[in-house]
């Protein structure tokens, strides 16, 4: 009887133990939603609260499943917890000025991911306004793809760690909008 209960007790742990780590393996869903969140630095009084206030809230503003983080979608109407997320995990802590002349009017979304060492990076995007069409449509939208990568290399995150590990930030996302100074 003894042996019965043991062996049911060894099989429960190596069962739990299975599906926790076959959860962790499968990661994050492909279509996973993403989160709204500039590209404009904290302040430095900003700075010392997101730091000060990320372990009380990681739960309630992340998703982590292995090294990565997913920032929480909220639904309409929690638009003060979004922006107390937004400002304790995904904004920068410092963005060094840039200056750039871009002869076009354009207005692109792109999503992005913050490795976990604080850099960001691109990983897709789309136009919103001001597609380049015609024949040198597909170098300039590389020259934008370029710049977008430039101005992101630009930007420094603070690191976030949780339980003594960095994890990346993986679901972001922001508009990027330039424009000469003519009218389209």
């Amino acid at each position: 009887m003894k042996l019965k209960s043991y062996l049911l007790v060894i099989l429960s742990i190596a069962g739990l133990l299975t599906s926790v780590t076959t959860v962790a393996a499968q990661g994050f869903p492909a279509d996973l939603p993403t989160f709204a969140c500039e590209v404009k630095p904290l302040t430095p009084a900003g700075l010392k609260t997101a730091k000060a206030n990320r372990k009380r809230f990681t739960k309630a503003c992340l998703a982590c499943i292995g090294d990565e983080c997913a920032m929480r979608v909220w639904p309409a109407g929690f638009e003060d917890r979004e922006a107390f997320c937004r400002n304790t995990f995904c904004l920068p802590k410092k963005v060094k000025r840039m200056a750039f002349a871009e002869g076009y009017n354009m207005s692109y979304r792109y999503k992005y991911r913050v490795s976990a060492d604080g850099q960001a990076t691109v990983l897709s995007g789309e136009y919103l306004e001001g597609e380049p069409r015609g024949v040198t449509s597909k170098k300039t939208k590389q020259e934008h793809r370029d710049l977008l990568d430039k101005i992101l290399s630009r930007v420094e995150y603070e690191p976030i760690v949780i339980d003594g590990r960095a994890k990346a930030l993986i679901n972001l996302e922001t508009t990027f909008t330039t424009g000469a100074d003519y009218e389209e």
